[in-house]
């Protein structure tokens, strides 16, 4: 199928000839500059799955099988996502690429089952940058290194209207240039697209070397047609200087007159202000029948269902909302009213207005937030201009002075009018995220208090992190069996005024606040001391979300729990994303299971990678599951003389057990195998994969702080002793592991005989680069999984090859 055939298909329009120019090029851009409306999105899908599906053999092989497209916010994701679905059906692709949204409150994880498969990862930076980082926000730690592993090898990173993103476009770029430093495999891109990005802000420490390739619109983009009825799509513009104080009680009314006697019936218009509290006044103050309310701060399921109505064709009435809708959402208005915002802001903003050039009286009116009189005494000026500045927030008063003096020099805000509009000179956004910092992030063990390195600083500026909040009914305390949080029930809340509210519902109710503890596996107070991008749950007697409002702090307005589907919690002594079996299977069996796995995404992935090991890897990998304390859990449940406590060693029970843990507290047979292999003399890339398959024993071995030892003085860690025998195992198709004396040693820091557990995968790191390594423990696991689901559809148990 040729390029136009597709797009066609797909979207029902032909192709612009700049959206053609990305698909057939020889190599990707890594700048696309664009208007809004121009139809950027569609650009970098549809383009890339041409150049994956449909492109020339040498294309198609040079294009990285994960489309990951990053966006500054998560109103955008949702539309975005239906849109990549919605083409996918037309060109009878749905069931051949998955779409996976993630966004707070609302995130997709089972992409990392398939990392041999074509996929679109449309997610916000919160999200999407969390975990290129190895600290995925509201995922499982033990699933960080696996979709780390996936963002930073075989993909193509897009990432839309970068001049929202903050310190997080800095992340980005350092991240693409640790990609090229450490070798990452089935290779990697990042495009950044923008109508109004400063190519500076790219210019971090380890990515300024080099031109980069840039595309613009060209001559034949701007003959008649769509795109030119959108390049000079008129919409009047004028700077609005008649409204109040934004700290006085009638902005508000203020503004919901203003927007009450300009709106048009029958036709939609728009509101946009710069905070939520600021929305929601709004809101309220406005007397209309048809309204809406739509920010950043909903519930998943209450946010659809404004948005189902608002995005609707044919919608009319008054929205308001914040900068959710600034960029990448495909709604239009004859009327848009808007808070005064940096530049490159407004021109988004301004695209949400007569986006396709069909209202030929469309207005914009752009509300000052007026700075103090220059002219005021000295003390009183600097009292008023800290006054300002907050008043500004969450933007800079020079920001917003720039865009004061560009807003006064156009009358209209049609995109070919406000090319010469453009921001101040601007460097890239701090704190800047160094190799030291990304290299140490490889490491996934947390502190003996079970913190981890926050790197919320990486990814947004401080006054913009969040944290999540559910809410649920439950008395004194949640039950340790209560289902994990569940991204409907997520509401994303700034972390200061989370702390804030936290702090004072606790002073109240003690038992306000709950966070799962995944190291002790049960529900733990939580105090004021909140970490971005951590989950929490919250009594729905404690308040501060409304149905309709969203997040509002207010401990007067109390929402009803949100119905969600009952997925167990993820703790250190439990596998809960491992995968169970319908009847008990050998050892031997599972392992060979393991193995043809292996060989298979061997075979599909076909990357340059030391397979021989990584398979050795996946066929060894439950070799400490024959330990006698492995054994006796698995049949922990069964009658004294049921036929499979005479046979083995077993892999895998039939779920009778239930919840049955290993006598040894923390037991980790991956810890066995690893040690095993060791003593076997297999090399340390094998022992190290196969140490890592469930995601808890990595870069080191250490006792947990409530685990309890053999009562002497021998070394112990994750229930393993040293001096522990394992038996003679078979793994399959005849080989059988001798008897292995396991040993400790390897915990302490090294000594002269042979060196630690962690100097060993430091090495590995070092040899293969943390990219590579993270992709093979996902091979691995991968293997595991499949040979795990292979045998549960109800065969019979099967003997010992």
């Amino acid at each position: 199928m040729d390029y136009d055939e597709l797009f066609e298909r797909a979207t029902g329009f032909a192709p612009y000839p700049f959206q053609r120019r990305f698909a057939q090029s020889a190599s990707l851009p890594d700048l696309l500059r664009a208007p809004t409306g121009a139809g950027k999105t569609a650009t970098a899908v549809l383009g890339w799955l041409w150049r994956r599906r449909y492109a020339a053999t040498d294309l198609r092989a040079r294009t990285p099988r994960r489309l990951v497209f990053c966006l500054p916010m998560r109103s955008l994701v949702t539309q975005t996502a239906t849109a990549a679905e919605g083409w996918l059906e037309q060109l009878g692709l749905g069931d051949k690429v998955r779409v996976y949204s993630l966004l707070g409150g609302a995130v997709q994880d089972s992409f990392d089952e398939h990392p041999d498969a074509d996929a679109i990862l449309i997610g916000t930076q919160d999200q999407l940058l969390s975990r290129a980082l190895n600290r995925g926000y509201a995922v499982s730690r033990y699933r960080w290194p696996m979709q780390y592993a996936l963002l930073n090898n075989d993909c193509l990173w897009v990432l839309d209207e970068v001049q929202l993103m903050g310190v997080g476009l800095s992340t980005s770029a350092q991240l693409q240039a640790f990609r090229a430093l450490w070798s990452s495999t089935g290779g990697t891109h990042s495009v950044y697209m923008s109508a109004t990005l400063d190519e500076r802000l790219l210019d971090t420490v380890d990515a300024r070397d080099g031109a980069r390739a840039a595309q613009s619109l060209e001559a034949d983009d701007l003959r008649p047609g769509r795109l030119a009825d959108c390049l000079h799509a008129r919409k009047s513009l004028v700077l609005g200087t008649d409204f109040p104080d934004p700290d006085d009680k009638s902005y508000a009314k203020a503004i919901a007159t203003a927007v009450a006697e300009a709106h048009v019936p029958g036709t939609r218009s728009i509101v946009v202000l710069n905070r939520v509290a600021r929305a929601q006044a709004v809101f309220s103050a406005l007397d209309i029948g048809e309204k809406a309310l739509l920010h950043s701060r909903f519930r998943p399921e209450d946010r659809r269902k404004v948005e189902r109505e608002v995005l609707a064709e044919g919608w009319t009435g008054v929205l308001v909302a914040t900068q959710a809708i600034e960029a990448g959402v495909d709604i239009s208005s004859k009327t848009l009213f808007t808070e005064l915002a940096p530049w490159p802001s407004l021109v988004q903003r301004f695209g949400r207005c007569n986006r396709k050039g069909k209202d030929g009286d469309a207005r914009i009116v752009v509300i000052d937030l007026e700075p103090p009189d220059p002219g005021l005494p000295e003390k009183d000026l600097a009292k008023a201009t800290a006054d300002h500045a907050k008043k500004a927030a969450p933007y800079a008063p020079a920001e917003l002075a720039h865009a004061r003096e560009l807003v006064r020099r156009h009358h209209d805000a049609a995109p070919h009018a406000l090319a010469a509009g453009h921001p101040d000179e601007q460097e890239p956004a701090g704190p800047v995220i160094r190799r030291r910092d990304a290299y140490e992030l490889f490491d996934t063990t947390a502190d003996l208090n079970g913190r981890d390195l926050d790197v919320s600083r990486w990814i947004r500026e401080a006054d913009r992190a969040e944290v999540r909040f559910a809410w649920r009914d439950f008395g004194t305390e949640p039950s340790r069996d209560a289902a994990a949080l569940h991204r409907d029930e997520l509401c994303a809340v700034p972390i200061g005024a989370a702390k804030d509210f936290i702090k004072k519902a606790t002073k109240k109710d003690a038992d306000a606040c709950w966070r799962w503890d995944s190291l002790e596996g049960e529900w733990q107070r939580q105090g004021d001391r909140l970490v971005p991008g951590a989950a929490y749950l919250l009594s729905t007697s404690a308040g501060g979300y409304d149905g309709e409002l969203g997040w509002t702090g207010d401990p007067k307005r109390t929402p009803s729990a949100v119905p969600v589907t009952a997925i167990p919690q993820d703790d250190d002594q439990a596998d809960r994303l491992a995968k169970s079996a319908a009847c008990f299977v050998t050892l031997a069996q599972h392992s060979v299971d393991a193995r043809e796995a292996c060989e298979g995404l061997r075979t599909e992935l076909a990357y340059d990678l030391p397979w021989d090991e990584i398979v050795e890897a996946a066929q060894w990998h439950d070799l400490g599951k024959a330990h006698e304390t492995f054994q006796a859990m698995l049949v922990s449940a069964l009658a004294d003389d049921a036929s499979e406590r005479g046979h083995g060693p077993w892999a895998k029970s039939d779920g009778r057990a239930g919840g049955s843990r290993c006598e040894r507290s923390h037991f980790r047979h991956e810890l066995a195998s690893a040690l095993a292999m060791i003593e076997q003399g297999r090399s340390d890339l094998a022992a190290y994969l196969a140490a890592c398959h469930h995601g808890k024993v990595r870069l080191s071995i250490r006792s947990r702080p409530t685990e309890k030892g053999p009562g002497d003085e021998r070394l112990f860690a994750l229930g393993v002793y040293d001096g522990d025998e394992l038996p003679a195992t078979s793994l399959g198709d005849g080989l059988t592991v001798p008897a292995t004396t396991l040993r400790l040693d390897l915990m302490a820091m090294g000594g002269e005989l042979r060196p630690s557990w962690t100097a060993r995968a430091l090495g590995l790191a070092e040899t293969w680069g943390p990219f590579r390594l993270a992709m093979m423990e996902t091979i691995v696991r991968v293997a595991d999984w499949r040979a795990s689901a292979k045998r549960a559809a109800g065969e019979e148990a099967l003997t010992n090859a």
